[in-house]
């Protein structure tokens, strides 16, 4: 298992993130959420051995990530941008990481390559955006490393490779019980594939919640009012507002309590999403 001890990223002056502690449990995904520029891929990068940690250590079953470069083995992060492959042929990225993981499958790849018409000359860079990322997205799960690291995974594929890529990595996690970790933005894709979310905040990476237990912390409330009242509380969040109907997220009992005292002529519980959850978390003004 992947354990995560007081990870603490420091670039010059600036902190990323620090005393970031969590595991990555065989068969879970968790969903990595937080506003654009929190350190999400940072985390993945330390995660990854790619960046030195400031302080705190990652493991697996006991050995250093950092330290024991054999222990990156059981680890495969899928980046949100090609350009670190620079002029790296597809034949000759499968020959790199083949030659790092152990229980490389070369012929899964190369049937995917067949099927896809993709030539193993061809520089991973002349590829389009959603091009790229399915061959990278199958080559992370040639390498049959027990813990995938996605870096907006779907990002640049259209609506049916994106629905059939969804449901290889359920299969995958069902059939090897592989620990995933998913950075995205897509959030109706995470809350149908998440077991658990973690949040990325002023450099504070909270620890795991399951999805059941994020989603119960908060309330969802679609409201009318005979005039529309100015809500000032800080655990009080609206979502939309249709004339005299407001959508509202409420993160406490003291929230609740305050939006009953505005006297709502209406008051309907809604289902909380992760979408809201995000907002409720992170400002319910702010858009992801």
């Amino acid at each position: 298992m992947l354990t995560v001890s007081h990870l603490t990223k420091q670039i010059d002056s600036k902190m990323i993130y620090e005393n970031a502690s969590f595991t990555l449990p065989a068969g879970t995904i968790t969903a990595l959420i937080g506003r654009n520029g929190a350190g999400k891929t940072t985390l993945l990068k330390t995660l990854v051995g790619a960046l030195e940690p400031s302080r705190g250590k990652v493991e697996w079953n006991q050995e250093s990530i950092h330290h024991v470069p054999s222990a990156r083995q059981h680890l495969f992060l899928v980046p949100d941008s090609i350009g670190v492959y620079r002029q790296m042929t597809l034949g000759e990225l499968m020959e790199f990481y083949q030659a790092f993981y152990p229980n490389f499958e070369r012929t899964y790849i190369e049937n995917y390559c067949r099927s896809s018409n993709l030539d193993r000359g061809r520089r991973v860079t002349s590829l389009s955006k959603g091009q790229a990322q399915l061959f990278l997205l199958q080559l992370a799960f040639a390498t049959n490393a027990p813990v995938l690291l996605l870096d907006e995974p779907t990002d640049g594929l259209d609506r049916i490779n994106k629905r059939d890529y969804l449901k290889q990595l359920v299969t995958l996690l069902a059939e090897r019980q592989t620990a995933v970790l998913i950075a995205s933005h897509q959030l109706e894709e995470l809350d149908s594939l998440a077991d658990r979310v973690m949040t990325i905040e002023q450099h504070l990476v909270k620890e795991p919640k399951t999805l059941e237990d994020a989603k119960s912390s908060m309330q969802k409330w679609q409201l009318a009012y005979e005039a529309v009242p100015d809500f000032q509380h800080h655990d009080v969040h609206v979502l939309s507002q249709t004339g005299r109907v407001v959508t509202l997220i409420v993160r406490s009992e003291a929230g609740a309590i305050y939006v009953d005292q505005t006297n709502p002529l209406l008051k309907d519980a809604l289902p909380v999403q992760l979408e809201d959850y995000f907002l409720g978390t992170f400002g319910g003004d702010h858009h992801v």
